[in-house]
């Protein structure tokens, strides 16, 4: 998480992990390789992990954030899914990666994060390639058409790898057709 305080003169980065849930873990390397392993409260701290909710650390930085862009290679999902009081308070622009194979292997279901922006209020999406064209913009709740073009994703022999997602709550000033006039 990086933020500008002040006007611009103050930079703060908080070195961290964000998920859905805030827990601990350790890292534990062997020849090469390295596995999580949650830990309880009361075991070795020293070599723990902390991973936050973007919730925790917005509230802890007094933070207002007005756009939010998320990149974090399958784990788009927990990363928003953490931010769900932030996203009904703040109603923040949402940008992230929706990629069909790295949602995959976290056992995401693809078209599940749609409903769920639904539910807070984020009704309009604009939908771009892997190369930043807009392709469509959709309702948040056009399930069948998402899965449609996320299918595309397998069938376009690797034309099309992932898609951005803007999306914009349904009481921002922002307009998804007025944004697309701008592209």
């Amino acid at each position: 998480m990086v933020r500008l305080l002040g006007g611009g003169d103050k930079l703060i980065i908080e070195n961290t992990f964000i998920t859905d849930k805030q827990s601990t873990y350790t890292i534990t390397r062997y020849d090469g390789s390295a596995r999580l392993q949650q830990t309880q409260d009361s075991e070795d701290t020293q070599n723990s992990i902390v991973f936050h909710t973007l919730d925790f650390l917005v509230d802890k930085h007094n933070f207002k954030p007005n756009f939010i862009k998320v990149d974090t290679d399958g784990f788009d999902f927990k990363v928003i899914r953490s931010a769900e009081n932030t996203l009904k308070t703040y109603k923040s622009t949402l940008f992230f990666e929706w990629d069909l194979f790295f949602l995959q292997a976290q056992n995401e279901n693809p078209t599940s994060i749609f409903t769920y922006l639904n539910s807070l209020g984020y009704t309009q999406l604009l939908i771009f390639d892997n190369f930043g064209n807009l392709l469509v913009i959709l309702h948040s709740d056009d399930i069948q058409n998402l899965s449609l073009i996320l299918d595309y994703t397998r069938k376009s022999n690797k034309h099309i790898y992932y898609y951005d997602v803007l999306a914009l709550h349904k009481d921002t000033p922002l307009d998804a057709w007025e944004c697309a006039k701008l592209l």
